[in-house]
């Protein structure tokens, strides 16, 4: 998980990607728990992993030699 990108969502954002990601709830037991619908869940879920890949790419190469 990226730490930088985690604390840069709000707290009900950190709580979807905690429970779907971390805890391994399905999308309609995260939606129950966060109190909202199982769409709201998929925007999320989109959101995040748009980040992360984004995240990824910009970061500098390493210099392994």
């Amino acid at each position: 998980m990226n730490q930088q990108v985690y604390e840069k969502m709000g707290r009900f954002r950190q709580k979807v990607i905690r429970l779907v990601y971390v805890e391994n709830k399905s999308i309609y037991e995260t939606a129950i728990a966060c109190g909202c619908t199982a769409e709201k869940v998929k925007q999320v879920m989109k959101k995040w992993k748009a980040l992360s890949r984004n995240e990824v790419l910009t970061l500098p190469p390493t210099d392994e030699q």
